[in-house]
């Protein structure tokens, strides 16, 4: 009887013991979410910088003997330049380029040369055009299907397929 007792006894310790043991490892392994919350009335606000350069009311003065003997005071609060003003000259705007006046219909694969043809509508007339071809001084630049690159008075623009 007595030695049942000190079996259970030591069994239960040794169940106890080895639990221990287990959960240290799974929380040395896993560490739990053990962020601190401050609250928010504790926090330390930050002072207000709107990063605005402050005026400068530093003043020199120069009080003390010139070195070379050339001349004896001279105070830099007089000495201030006054800024230029800059007079612009009037810059003349190219208008901007209306490209509706370019549709693109879609394009065709000539079987023998396997060359793409755009189709194209230019201010309301039919063309046809391969890479390279000017038509009404509109010049096609690349064909890729989907989009064609055009050139028009100096200008380049990506112009996608209408449907309809």
């Amino acid at each position: 009887m007595k030695n049942k007792k000190l079996n259970y006894f030591l069994g239960i310790s040794a169940l106890i013991i080895w639990g221990l043991l287990i959960y240290r490892i799974i929380g040395a392994i896993n560490p739990g979410d053990d962020t601190t919350i401050i609250a928010p009335a504790l926090r330390k606000k930050e002072p207000f910088n709107d990063y605005a350069v402050p005026k400068d009311t530093t003043r020199l003065i120069l009080n003390y003997r010139d070195p070379f003997g050339l001349v004896k005071f001279k105070d830099t609060i007089k000495d201030i330049p006054r800024e230029r003003t800059r007079r612009w000259a009037k810059m003349t705007a190219t208008p901007a380029i209306n490209w509706g006046f370019i549709k693109y219909s879609g394009y065709i694969r000539n079987p023998g040369s396997k060359q793409l043809i755009a189709l194209f509508q230019i201010n309301g007339k039919s063309a046809n055009m391969r890479e390279g071809d000017v038509v009404d001084k509109v010049k096609l630049l690349k064909n890729m299907q989907d989009s064609v690159k055009v050139l028009f008075n100096g200008k380049t623009k990506f112009i996608t397929i209408q449907h309809g």
